[in-house]
């Protein structure tokens, strides 16, 4: 049995480009979440 085809009978690994998309995507939010935490909600200060 080879390190490459280590899933189950029947699947096949999900393809590089899956992995960098979802990598591109969280790492998208993430920067967008930081952006409007650190740069709209908390300059704006305390709900009065």
């Amino acid at each position: 049995m080879s390190i490459e085809n280590h899933s189950p009978e029947g699947q096949e690994p999900a393809p590089v480009g899956t992995w960098v998309l979802l990598i591109l995507t969280a790492a998208g939010m993430t920067v967008a979440w930081a952006f409007l935490y650190f740069g709209i909600f908390l300059p704006r200060g305390t709900v009065s």
